[in-house]
């Protein structure tokens, strides 16, 4: 899940001077690549860039910024990403960025190529947006507005065609495996990409350090945010919670039935609902807290039926690996487990629309093997555009 410093200043003077270039000067930027009429520019590149690098920095910079003792979160991508390796953060996602790039290139020239046209309403929605942005933003001065795009190397034209892309991405993706799409999406798609994905387990779980403070109904107590209230534990509550997981532990070796010592040892009432076990992927929105992924990667290490004991941050663990069962995705009772949060609607999707996209992205792979003596890339003018140079962009 976790995955370069500034340049001397007159390397960042010309990247200002390039970025204004681009924005004011050329409305699309130098093109880098290209697959029959459909191209991709350096402005879209540095556009991506500055996107991912903000979402990058949110989600992981003040861990990595303290993981490598870093003086700032920009020197993350001076860092190297393995110590037998040259390779840095900054080639790391700059790399993934082309390859990103590579991806769109191939899907906005399949929109042309199966000949759609986006509906109306869509195409007015993203017109509202950007006038939106204007009036908000630039006090309805598109001048203005443009000073403030140049920032991420594009002015307004560039941003809505941009937005456009994201549409028509979204819009050949639904009309080739929607459900009244040329392609639609199979039960055993559905399937296979959860017997690939996904892994199932149920836990005995101990407290300690912090216990979570118990309601008159005997539910979590929660606060005015609905965050779980916890309680600071003792060092004698502690010694005991330590006894009970190792007692619980030796119950197990000495053959007692897990489901047994699951209801006489568990803690965790929030487990108590799911019958039928917790099931995690590396994707879904539950399991993506760095606890749960501990949890989540050792199931991936272990076989149906192998019980192990972990301890992770303010609990200890024995958790038990179940085989997965058929169609675990289409019960009600495990709808917990199968949702995924879509950071750019900023709303959750359920399994089986999420399921397309990685099935999308398998088919764009096919598609970019089939045409990859038609694409042409200038490396070089590539090259120029690389993930620290970007300002990261947390506004468009």
């Amino acid at each position: 899940m976790k995955k370069k410093s500034a340049r001397i200043a007159a390397l960042l003077l010309a990247l200002v001077m390039l970025s204004c270039s681009l924005a004011s000067c050329a409305s699309r930027g130098t093109t880098v690549m290209t697959l029959g009429k459909t191209d991709i520019t350096g402005s879209m590149i540095e556009f991506w860039m500055s996107r991912y690098k903000a979402q990058f920095e949110y989600s992981y910079g003040q861990s990595l910024k303290s993981l490598y003792g870093l003086s700032s979160i920009d020197k993350i991508w001076t860092v190297r990403v393995k110590d037998d390796s040259a390779e840095t953060y900054d080639d790391l996602f700059s790399s993934y960025i082309y390859d990103n790039a590579k991806t769109y290139l191939c899907a906005l020239y399949l929109f042309d190529q199966y000949d759609l046209k986006l509906p109306d309403a869509t195409v007015k929605s993203v017109d509202k947006t950007i006038s939106e942005y204007v009036t908000n933003l630039a006090d309805g001065s598109k001048s203005e507005f443009n000073a403030i795009l140049a920032a991420y190397g594009i002015n307004s034209k560039l941003l809505r065609e941009l937005y456009l892309a994201d549409e028509k991405v979204s819009y050949l993706k639904e009309y080739l495996f929607g459900s009244n799409g040329i392609q639609p999406v199979t039960t055993q798609q559905l399937e296979d990409y959860y017997e690939k994905n996904y892994v199932r387990m149920k836990q005995v779980c101990v407290f300690i350090n912090k216990t979570p403070k118990l309601s008159e109904d005997g539910t979590y107590a929660t606060d005015k945010d609905g965050n779980t209230v916890y309680t600071e534990m003792t060092a004698e509550e502690n010694a005991a919670a330590r006894a009970k997981i190792e007692e619980a532990m030796k119950k197990l070796e000495g053959g007692e039935d897990f489901e047994k010592v699951l209801s006489d040892y568990d803690e965790n009432k929030a487990d108590d609902g799911y019958k039928n076990g917790i099931y995690m992927s590396a994707e879904s929105a539950f399991g993506n807290d760095s606890d749960l992924q501990k949890i989540y990667e050792a199931l991936v290490e272990m076989k149906d039926g192998e019980v192990k004991q972990l301890e992770l941050s303010n609990s200890l663990h024995i958790i038990k690996k179940y085989e997965l069962d058929s169609g675990a995705y289409s019960k009600d009772e495990n709808s917990d487990f199968f949702l995924f949060y879509d950071s750019g609607t900023q709303k959750y999707q359920p399994f089986a629309q999420y399921v397309k996209t990685p099935i999308f992205i398998d088919y764009i792979k096919e598609r970019l093997d089939q045409y990859s003596a038609d694409i042409k890339i200038d490396e070089e003018a590539l090259a120029e555009y690389k993930i620290s140079k970007v300002k990261a962009n947390y506004n468009f």
